[in-house]
């Protein structure tokens, strides 16, 4: 299958949770090209990435869906993505994909801790004490064990905002969120109103002369 070579992706850097995934759907709502990554691959990333997801689909399923996507949009000049680093759970991210986000314009996403605390909060707190010591037995070969044993009391307690408190610690110390020498757009966003973070987002593209429509 062909893809588009003219098409630019716009691509959102991030801490984990930044709100790239909600910016994306209100951006997608609203008509915008966009390509949600962690929806295709039903797996947010992360060694709790696949709580609350439906199963992953096969490598090839997710290529395909992903090509699709693409070409649906080969009419816009623009399309918007997050930043992802294979694998995605199980899966990989295809080399065309990753040349194109390369290539692309970067938007560095910055939002207060607090409210990525909260996000992530929202987002994985139903899974419930066992899901996340599951996901967290993931990480034993990673992370000191006096962590390990701070954030598995921290969950049989049920004390999230404080066990996610302490995630973030060790993700914001340990992840590349750079990934490459590229510069950057900075876009500070408030991170949990998505139609007010989109209207910015579109605002700052506006004053580098990218217009998407």
């Amino acid at each position: 299958m062909t893809i588009p070579t003219s098409l630019t992706c716009i691509v959102f850097f991030g801490k984990t949770g930044s709100g790239k995934t909600m910016l994306l759907q209100q951006l997608e709502n609203s008509g915008y090209p966009t390509i949600n990554i962690e929806q295709t691959a039903s797996h947010r990333g992360s060694a709790f990435g696949g709580m609350l997801l439906p199963p992953q689909p096969s490598q090839d399923e997710f290529e395909n869906v992903l090509q699709n996507k693409f070409l649906l949009h080969s009419h816009s000049p623009y399309i918007f993505i997050e930043q992802k680093v294979s694998p995605v759970g199980i899966l990989r991210l295809p080399g065309w994909l990753n040349a194109k986000m390369n290539e692309g314009i970067s938007l560095q996403l910055e939002v207060e801790k607090k409210t990525r605390v909260q996000n992530i909060l929202k987002a994985y707190g139903p899974a419930g004490k066992e899901s996340f010591l599951t996901a967290l037995n993931k990480l034993h070969k990673r992370l000191p064990h006096p962590v390990m044993q701070q954030l598995e009391a921290l969950l049989q307690e049920e004390n999230y905002t404080s066990f996610i408190t302490l995630m973030l610690d060790y993700y914001d110390a340990t992840t590349n969120y750079t990934t490459d020498n590229k510069q950057r757009i900075n876009v500070p966003v408030s991170g949990n109103n998505p139609s007010a973070d989109a209207k910015e987002v579109l605002t700052v593209l506006e004053r580098f002369g990218i217009v998407i429509f």
